[in-house]
C-alpha cells in the first residue's frame, strides 16, 4: 500500500474575518481520514506561516496545505525557498478562506470544498513562480509570488485599505482607490521587457503570473500559470477619470482594450522609477522599485 505523503497543513485563523477557522472546522474530520499524516501548524501573525513554511523544506515535508487567502500560501512558498530550492519537491495545496482567494480561480476551485476534493484526488499542476527582487529599507530582498505583483498605483490602494479603510470591509477598497485617485499620477518608469527598453509616465502596471486578482477582478485575462512567462498590463498615462473607467471594466476583463491600456509577456522584466514605486504581490506590501523580475518555468507543484 502506498504510504500518505508527510503532510503538514498551515491554518490562518484569521483570514477572511474568521472565515479561515469556520472551513477548517467543517473540512478537518475529511482531511483527517483521508490523510493520516497530517500536522496542522496554526498562524497567529504576520510571517509565521513563513517559519512553517521553511520547517516544512529543513524537515522533508512533501506536502504543505495551506488554509486561508492568497497571503497564507505567499508567505509558505517563501519560507519554502528562504534557503534557495528545497532539496526535495514539496506540493502546495491550497485551500480558500480568505478575502480574495484569487489564484485558484484560474483552476475553477472557488470554495474550499472544490479545493478539497481536487487535493484528495492526487492531481499535480507544475505551475510557474515568479522571482523578484526589490528594495527594503535600503537592502536587496529576494523573494517569490504566485499570483500578482502591483507596482505603484494598486499597491497604494492596498496600503491606503491596511492602514485606514480595513473597518470598512469590501467598501474600503473602493474608498481607497477614490482616495488615492485625489493625488493623481506623477511618476516616470523604465522599465526593459525581454531586453527591449520602453519608458512610460503617468502609469502604473501590473505583472501577472494568473488571471485573477482581489476575488474576481479579471485582471490578466490572457495570461497562463504554465506558459512561463509573465502579462505585463500597463495602465500608460493614465488621468483620475481613466482609472475609474478602467477599471469599471476589470472583472470582466474587457479593461484590456482601452486605449490607455497596454498588454505583452515576458519571462524577465526590470523596472527603475522616479520617484520609487512601492510594490504588492499576492495583497502583501512589499518595498520599493527598483525591480528585477524572472520567471521559473513549471517551478512548482500544486494540487488542484
Amino acid at each position: 500500500m502506498d504510504r500518505d505523503p508527510k503532510t503538514m497543513l498551515v491554518l490562518n485563523p484569521n483570514a477572511g474575518k474568521g472565515k479561515g477557522l469556520k472551513a477548517f472546522a467543517a473540512m478537518r474530520e475529511l482531511l483527517g481520514r483521508k490523510i493520516k499524516t497530517m500536522e496542522v501548524r496554526v498562524s497567529d501573525y504576520a510571517g509565521h506561516a513563513f517559519q512553517f513554511g521553511r520547517e516544512a523544506a529543513k524537515n522533508g515535508y512533501e506536502r504543505v496545505l495551506s488554509v486561508g487567502g492568497d497571503g497564507t500560501p505567499f508567505e509558505i512558498v517563501n519560507g519554502l525557498y528562504a534557503e534557495g530550492r528545497p532539496q526535495q519537491a514539496i506540493d502546495l495545496g491550497m485551500i480558500p478562506a480568505g478575502t480574495g482567494n484569487s489564484f485558484l480561480r484560474d483552476f475553477s476551485a472557488i470554495s474550499w470544498r472544490q479545493a478539497v476534493e481536487k487535493i484528495l484526488s492526487g492531481r499535480r499542476r507544475k505551475v510557474d513562480l515568479v522571482e523578484i527582487t526589490y528594495q527594503r529599507d535600503h537592502k536587496e530582498i529576494r523573494q517569490y509570488y504566485l499570483n500578482i505583483l502591483g507596482v505603484g498605483l494598486i499597491a497604494d490602494i492596498l496600503k491606503l485599505t491596511n492602514e485606514k479603510l480595513k473597518g470598512f470591509g469590501s467598501l474600503g477598497y473602493s474608498l481607497a482607490v477614490l482616495m488615492r485617485l485625489a493625488k493623481g499620477m506623477n511618476n516616470r518608469m523604465r522599465l526593459t521587457i525581454d531586453g527591449e527598453k520602453l519608458e512610460i509616465v503617468d502609469s502604473a502596471l501590473v505583472i501577472s503570473n494568473s488571471k485573477f486578482t482581489g476575488g474576481g477582478m479579471k485582471i490578466a485575462p490572457m495570461a497562463d500559470t504554465q506558459d512561463g512567462r509573465v502579462d505585463l498590463v500597463i495602465f500608460q498615462g493614465v488621468n483620475r477619470r481613466d482609472i475609474l473607467n478602467i477599471f469599471s471594466r476589470v472583472f470582466k476583463g474587457t479593461h484590456v482594450s482601452h486605449p490607455k491600456v497596454k498588454t505583452c509577456s515576458a519571462v524577465e522584466v526590470t523596472i527603475d522609477s522616479s520617484p520609487q514605486e512601492l510594490l504588492m504581490a499576492d495583497g502583501e506590501l512589499l518595498g520599493l522599485t527598483p525591480l528585477r523580475l524572472k520567471v521559473l518555468p513549471a517551478e512548482l507543484a500544486i494540487l488542484a
